[in-house]
C-alpha cells in the first residue's frame, strides 16, 4: 500500500479531562506540519460532570489552520468506562468512513496529554507496509517511566503474553493504530480498563498482522495524581486477571 493523502480517524474518549482542549490543539497543530495528514477526531465524552461543549471545540476549527482537521463529538449520559467510550468512537468512525475516501488509519489515543501527536506518523507508518495493527511501545520510545509503574508493566507484559500469545514489548499502552480490517476485528465488550487486554485477544484471534512503533508517553504531576504511580499500575494487573477469570462476561 502506498499512500498520498493519509486519512486518519483518531478515537478519543474523555472523562472530566481538563487537558482535552490542549490534546486536540496538539493534534490540529501536527496536521499543520504533516502535509499528507487529513485527520478527523471522534471525541466521546463519557459522562463528564461538566459536559464537553461543541461550541468550545469549534473554536479549534476556527483557528487559522489547513482544512484537514475535523471533529465529531458524542456523549454518554452516564459514565460507562473507557472501554465503552472507545467502542462508541470506533462505531462512529466506521459509520463516518466514506467508500470513496475511506480512512487509512484508526488511532486510539488518550485525552490527557500522555500521548504525543508528534508520534502519529511513526505509529501509522507500518500500516502502509502491511500491518493491520500497530501498538505503541513506550519502552523503546525514550519514555521516562516511574519505577513502580515500569515494574508492573513488565509483569503485565508477561501475563499478556500468556493470555494472548502476542509477544509485545509494552502492556496496556492505549496509543495504537489499526487499518480497516484491524478496527473491525476489535469490537470491545469490556467497559473498563480490561478492554486493553481484550483488544489484544481479538487481534490474536483474528490472525492480524502486528507491528510495534516507538512512542514517548508523557508523565506529569497531574497524571501521577490520578493514580498512575501505584494503584493505577496495580489496576492494570487487576483488570487483566478479571478478563482472564471472566472472559465470557461483558
Amino acid at each position: 500500500m502506498v499512500w498520498g493523502r493519509v486519512r486518519i480517524a483518531v478515537l478519543l474518549p474523555t472523562f472530566n479531562e481538563p487537558a482535552l482542549a490542549a490534546t486536540l490543539a496538539s493534534i490540529r497543530d501536527q496536521v499543520a506540519v504533516e502535509p499528507t495528514f487529513d485527520v478527523t477526531v471522534f471525541v466521546v465524552d463519557d459522562g463528564s460532570r461538566v459536559p464537553v461543549r461543541r461550541d468550545a471545540l469549534e473554536e479549534l476549527l476556527r483557528a487559522d489552520r489547513p482544512g484537514r482537521f475535523a471533529l465529531v463529538l458524542a456523549r454518554h449520559r452516564v459514565n460507562l468506562g473507557q472501554g465503552a467510550a472507545l467502542e462508541t468512537a470506533r462505531r462512529l468512525s466506521l459509520a463516518h468512513a466514506r467508500p470513496a475516501t475511506p480512512f487509512d488509519a484508526y488511532v486510539t489515543m488518550d485525552a490527557d496529554g500522555q500521548h504525543r501527536a508528534a508520534d502519529l506518523a511513526a505509529l501509522v507508518g507500518p500500516l502502509a507496509s502491511g500491518a493491520d495493527v500497530v501498538f505503541g511501545n513506550r519502552f523503546t520510545g525514550g519514555t521516562e517511566i516511574p519505577r513502580v509503574r515500569a515494574l508492573v508493566l513488565r509483569a503485565a507484559r508477561l501475563l499478556e503474553w500468556a493470555l494472548t500469545g502476542l509477544r509485545l514489548g509494552d502492556a496496556h499502552n492505549g496509543f495504537r493504530a489499526f487499518d480497516e480490517r484491524g478496527i473491525r476485528a476489535v469490537q470491545m465488550h469490556q467497559r473498563g480498563m480490561a478492554h486493553a487486554t481484550e483488544i489484544r485477544q481479538e487481534v490474536a484471534r483474528a490472525g492480524l498482522v502486528v507491528a510495534e512503533a516507538p512512542v514517548r508517553v508523557h508523565y506529569d504531576e497531574a497524571s501521577l495524581a490520578k493514580g498512575q504511580r501505584s494503584w493505577g499500575a496495580l489496576a492494570i494487573l487487576r483488570d487483566i486477571l478479571y478478563k482472564y477469570l471472566f472472559a465470557g462476561v461483558s
